[in-house]
């Protein structure tokens, strides 16, 4: 049994979610309070979810690290392409979002919560991130999934954060991080590749 600690509203933990339904992979859910990561940090050393325990005791980090950890235990169907230069295209891309995409979201967050704000950065960033949809909409001309016809990490990688610009509105008790996606990424009437991929991924199932 695959046990994984997970928060309300987690992104990362909905990729690891799609990913385990994906597999076939039965889980264990354990809930935790954001306010109180104690629990998460006894078992991993660190706050962050999702934390994965596998047989053997072993403890994996981070939502990717995860999905790979699954990849290798499950191989079937598989998340990352055998090809070699269609495996590099999709780890290109997931570093890319991780370490590039969300930096402005984050910021935003970071920069909102502070006692005196500064617009201007907030602007910039949130220009940045609107300005993210073309290049998705660009991504899938190539073909119905991020990295062409086939669904992969890649696409597991970015759904939860890029779902919500088909969203109308983040949930109240939802995080600032959430409602600042929805506000700055708001599709309207365009962007339909991107829209339609929304849907596509929306409709696969989640481990539960």
């Amino acid at each position: 049994m695959l046990r994984i600690h997970r928060v309300p509203y987690s992104t990362n933990v909905e990729r690891v979610a799609l990913a385990a339904a994906h597999k076939g992979l039965e889980v264990e859910w354990v809930d935790h309070d954001p306010a109180d990561r104690s629990a998460v940090r006894a078992i991993s050393g660190q706050d962050l979810v999702p934390v994965a325990e596998l047989d053997g005791g072993e403890v994996v980090v981070d939502s990717m690290a995860i999905i790979a950890r699954l990849e290798a235990l499950r191989p079937e169907p598989a998340l990352y392409p055998s090809a070699p230069g269609e495996r590099a295209r999709v780890a290109v891309f997931i570093e890319w979002f991780n370490r590039v995409w969300k930096v402005a979201p984050n910021a935003m967050e970071a920069e909102e919560a502070r006692p005196a704000p500064d617009r201007v950065r907030i602007e910039r960033l949130g220009r940045e991130l609107s300005g993210s949809r073309e290049r998705f909409e660009g991504l899938l001309a190539d073909g119905r999934y991020l990295a062409g016809d086939a669904l992969t990490a890649a696409d597991l990688c970015a759904f939860p954060f890029m779902k919500w610009a088909a969203l109308e509105a983040a949930p109240p008790d939802a995080p600032r991080f959430e409602h600042i996606l929805v506000e700055r990424l708001a599709l309207g009437g365009g962007h339909p590749r991107l829209r339609a991929w929304i849907e596509r991924i929306d409709a696969l199932p989640r481990a539960c």
